[in-house]
């Protein structure tokens, strides 16, 4: 990645990302729309624009000469609009000129028509990554990268996915298959939940001739016919809790004890279960047991859409290219405002609910701010509109009973928006001095 030239750096200049093992994060801009390339941040306190971003790769004919202006004040990283032709955006809402405005981590920037992140530590490397297993996530799957990279150099059998609803944890699990050299075995995918408890012991681990009444013939259950391969325990939280220990027996010494079996059956078998909910409570609540639970010694987690806004049009652009084909922006429309929204929106479906929008958009019209705001039922703020105010957010707080989703809803943002505001407002609680008494 290239950068504009500049004077001799001081102490209070940003440097670029180098991705190495030393790095312990670096202030950056990852600009997640039209391309995807970090940016590093201008010396504190010069106007830049156009020529800062065309440097790194980003031709932005909407962005003015000088455009805009970062400082810190008390710690603090903030920004200004310097009197820009078409401003300066921070989630969503339009900066007053010449008013320097905090930004959090996290933070969407908008100028002109290019979309930006702000990480206050990122420790990445200055280029997108390719897709996780099929996930897209140039920038925001970094730590899942990195633990699928130490599989394939550890002999582990037993992996545990962890992540919200819709966040791909299947898809992972065939990347882990994959690390695991397991590819070439059967792979057999088991929805914990979708069974019947009644049935699921035979289904699993099979069952011997005799064994109930009906069974003129043995079953080798889903785990022997997966031998030399994975299977796939999808919400294994939901496992009954009386079938816990035969899972565990698979998991520590590789034996299956099939109903009706006197003696156990050995299989090579890797086990890759996933859940969307936090085991450690399970186990507090007796559902799920401790000793299960420690038996996966390697867990990767997916965060969820919310956390990583610079990831949500590489994932938009990835399911449209599968159902329509390439999404070349010179010759499909784009708002960029459609993608600002869907940049600000929770995601409570997650990877799924962008496929929800790309199953409703016409790719002979393209992505129109209208329909994003039909299909997420959401507006975009209005082009004046200032973020609210602190009095603003406490009352919508003390309205909701400081339900977070709620209280965001009534102020028309997004739950991460609110969450970074209530950010700022406790740092800037803890500035202030004590009164005197």
């Amino acid at each position: 990645m290239t950068t504009r030239p500049q004077r001799e750096a001081s102490t209070d200049e940003h440097r670029p990302p180098t991705g190495t093992s030393r790095d312990q994060g670096t202030p950056v801009l990852l600009a997640a729309f039209p391309v995807n390339v970090a940016v590093p941040l201008p010396t504190p306190g010069v106007s830049v624009g156009r020529a800062w971003l065309a440097a790194a790769g980003l031709n932005d004919t909407k962005i003015s000469s000088s455009h805009l202006r970062l400082t810190r004040a008390g710690g603090r990283l903030q920004i200004e609009d310097v009197g820009s032709r078409n401003g300066t955006w921070l989630d969503g809402h339009r900066l007053p000129a010449r008013e320097p405005v905090p930004i959090e981590d996290g933070a969407v920037l908008r100028v002109g028509e290019t979309l930006l992140v702000y990480r206050a530590a990122y420790a990445g490397p200055a280029e997108p990554e390719p897709a996780v297993g099929g996930l897209s996530g140039p920038w925001g799957l970094r730590a899942a990268r990195a633990e699928l990279e130490r599989l394939a150099r550890r002999p582990v059998r037993n992996v545990l996915l962890t992540g919200e609803s819709g966040t791909g944890k299947e898809m992972l699990a065939e990347a882990v298959v994959r690390a695991l050299k397991r590819s070439r075995g059967p792979f057999t995918r088991v929805n914990v939940a979708g069974i019947a408890a009644s049935v699921f012991e035979g289904q699993l681990f099979g069952w011997e001739r005799g064994a109930f009444s009906g069974s003129s013939a043995s079953n080798p259950g889903l785990l022997r016919a997966s031998a030399g391969g994975a299977v796939f325990l999808d919400e294994i939280g939901e496992l009954p809790i009386e079938l816990q220990p035969k899972l565990l027996r698979v998991l520590e010494n590789q034996e299956v004890l099939a109903v009706g079996a006197k003696e156990p059956a050995q299989v090579d078998i890797a086990v890759i279960a996933a859940t969307n909910r936090p085991l450690e409570a399970a186990v507090q609540q007796g559902r799920f047991r401790l000793d299960l639970l420690a038996r996966f010694p390697v867990r990767i987690s997916l965060p969820p859409l919310r956390e990583r806004p610079e990831d949500v049009f590489a994932i938009l652009r990835a399911l449209w290219e599968r159902s329509y084909g390439p999404l070349e922006l010179a010759r499909v429309r784009v708002d960029v405002e459609a993608v600002e929204l869907m940049m600000l929106h929770d995601w409570p479906a997650n990877v799924r609910g962008v496929n929800q929008l790309v199953a409703s958009a016409d790719p002979a019209v393209g992505l129109k701010l209208s329909l994003v705001e039909q299909v997420l039922g959401v507006r975009a703020s209005a082009a004046a509109a200032p973020p609210p105010t602190q009095e603003a957010i406490v009352e919508a707080l003390a309205a909701c009973g400081n339900n977070q989703v709620q209280a965001a809803k009534r102020l028309g943002l997004s739950r991460a928006q609110l969450l970074r505001r209530l950010k700022a407002m406790r740092h800037d609680a803890g500035e202030r001095p004590a009164r005197k008494r």
